[in-house]
């Protein structure tokens, strides 16, 4: 009886966390499309961005002709993400269509001249806005039901690639300067998005083999102040057993592990990758919801 209030509790937190959250980033969405595309005549991504070509040759609303367009990829996620899922995409795409008609008085007025400028500013709000609707498993409807349906992709270059074809129709109708203006904001739109998901801290993923990896391995605890991983492997052409030390580390940190690693075993080899979202003691902690 207590573990079932507990989890009512957990799932009406979690139901008012999204709530929250949608209208937030759906109202980022609608001001950074407003106050600076809409004005330029730039295009945003996904089915509302075929809702503005409509709005700019023929005057229907944008937010309208969003949820209309929405219809049938909310009946797909019914039927592919679930009921949860749905019900979150409905309130994605019912809140971002009402904040972008209540927010249409915004693109009376020219807030930035330079179309350039324009659209970087309003692709980073834009970003902003559908970042942290990612972050907290929610979306604003339309291709981002696309982008969860793949989910093995980053949602933000699922969306991108898939408004590539929208800025190829749009170039036809309008000009190809909007095009092209179109075509930053939102690519400045995914990548922001993928880093409000993913985080700003850059981590490396360090590799070494060495002759001495329990040196290597305390001087990584003690100099640097990260744990460390030993791994088996084996040559590929001595056949010998060796033993690998890997290692999370932050950006800045990569030239004193070089260093270390050179006064330990010169001879070491040293292979470093990028990582993002690392999740666990002394790095980042999951979003709970």
């Amino acid at each position: 009886m207590k573990t079932a209030g507990l989890a009512d509790k957990a799932l009406v937190k979690r139901c008012f966390v999204v709530f929250v959250v949608t209208v937030i980033g759906t109202l980022l969405y609608a001001i950074g499309m407003n106050a600076f595309f809409v004005p330029h005549h730039f295009l945003a991504g996904g089915l509302a961005g075929i809702a503005m070509i409509i709005y700019y040759l023929t005057g229907f609303p944008i937010g309208t002709m969003n949820l209309l367009l929405n219809v049938p990829l909310l009946l797909l996620s019914l039927r592919y993400m679930g009921k949860f899922y749905t019900a979150v995409s409905i309130l994605g795409t019912v809140t971002l269509s009402f904040f972008i008609d209540a927010t249409a008085f915004l693109s009376q007025s020219i807030i930035i001249h330079s179309p350039l400028v324009s659209a970087i500013t309003g692709g980073f709000i834009i970003g902003v806005g559908t970042g942290i609707l990612y972050r907290y498993n929610t979306n604003s409807g339309g291709l981002d039901i696309v982008g969860a349906i793949l989910k093995n992709l980053e949602i933000g270059n699922v969306v991108f690639a898939l408004n590539v074809l929208i800025v190829g129709a749009s170039a036809a109708i309008f000009s190809l300067e909007r095009a092209v203006c179109t075509l930053i904001g939102m690519y400045l739109t995914a990548n922001v998005a993928n880093r409000v998901v993913i985080g700003t801290a850059q981590r490396k993923a360090a590799f070494i083999v060495s002759r001495k990896p329990l040196e290597i391995t305390d001087g990584i605890l003690r100099e640097i102040g990260h744990g460390a991983t030993l791994l088996d492997g084996q040559g590929g052409f001595s056949g010998a057993r060796k033993q690998i030390v890997f290692a999370i580390i932050d950006l800045t940190q990569i030239a004193k592990l070089r260093q270390l690693i050179h006064v330990i075993d010169p001879h070491a080899f040293l292979f470093i990758m990028n990582t993002t979202d690392v999740i666990g003691q002394g790095f980042t902690t999951p979003v709970a919801i």
